[in-house]
């Protein structure tokens, strides 16, 4: 099966001929499931850290992807970042884009 590049998504996506999920389940019929688990899977890791560090949460900053044992800042408005509390980066190529749409 070919591979789709970005623009030609974009073409189909533009022409109304499908959308990104669409294109994205023919190819992959299993993603959605796949996708789940993978989400329930970092749910619940995060559930299993805030037994020990309340306030933990993850993080993402310029593609990392990061669990901190606590807030990334601080509760007053305009507080400076944490980064002393990451304790874990992405690994194996992990890399989170972040920013606005």
């Amino acid at each position: 099966m070919k591979k789709i590049t970005q623009q030609e998504a974009l073409d189909i996506i533009a022409s109304g001929e499908d959308d990104a999920y669409g294109l994205l389940t023919d190819r992959m019929p299993t993603i959605e499931r796949r996708w789940g688990r993978l989400c329930l899977s970092m749910v619940n890791l995060l559930k299993d850290v805030r037994v020990h560090f309340p306030d933990a949460e993850y993080y993402t900053a310029s593609g990392g992807f990061n669990l901190l044992i606590g807030r990334s800042h601080g509760d007053a408005p305009g507080a400076p970042p944490q980064s002393q509390l990451e304790a874990l980066g992405g690994t194996n190529g992990v890399r989170v884009g972040d920013g606005d749409f």
